[in-house]
């Protein structure tokens, strides 16, 4: 069975998206600065095809997942790439 990736883009006061993606296992990842809502649904489609090639499916979420405030956790987060 293919392992699933969630993913969703977060918006910002300062008007930048960012792009956050949990694994199955938990794990969370993030890339911020989009300046365009275009740039970061661009990288959502680069990370649908490297989840592809990793057997991984890329689905979106709507809500907040549980126990979890995305924008805070950005917030309170250094980016690990700019």
């Amino acid at each position: 069975m293919a392992r699933s990736v969630t993913y969703s883009i977060v918006d910002h006061p300062d008007g930048r998206f960012a792009v956050v993606a949990a694994s199955a296992a938990g794990s969370v990842h993030w890339r911020c600065g989009f300046l365009t809502l275009a740039e970061a649904e661009r990288c959502v489609e680069d990370l649908r095809a490297i989840m592809a090639a990793c057997g991984a499916v890329l689905v979106r979420w709507e809500a907040e997942l549980p126990d979890t405030d995305l924008r805070a956790m950005l917030r309170a987060l250094r980016p690990p790439f700019q």
